[in-house]
């Protein structure tokens, strides 16, 4: 896995788990959605360290309850 996917996956978790326990639906829906759209250009399928950055957005997909559809 590269680097600066692991820092990322090491930095995200802790947040989303901040994230899940303190704050309401709609808060987490304008908190988790810009970073996913942002960081989708960055997750192309073809490199081989995917899954770790893929793992992340599935967890922060499941935090907000309108982006359960979304989830691959």
């Amino acid at each position: 896995m590269s680097q600066p996917c692991a820092l990322a996956a090491k930095g995200a978790n802790p947040i989303l788990g901040r994230i899940k326990h303190s704050m309401t639906s709609p808060s987490k829906e304008a908190l988790v959605w810009p970073h996913l759209e942002y960081c989708v250009q960055f997750w192309a399928p073809q490199f081989k360290d995917i899954k770790v950055p893929e793992c992340v957005q599935r967890r922060a997909t499941r935090l907000v309850k309108g982006l359960v559809q979304i989830i691959i």
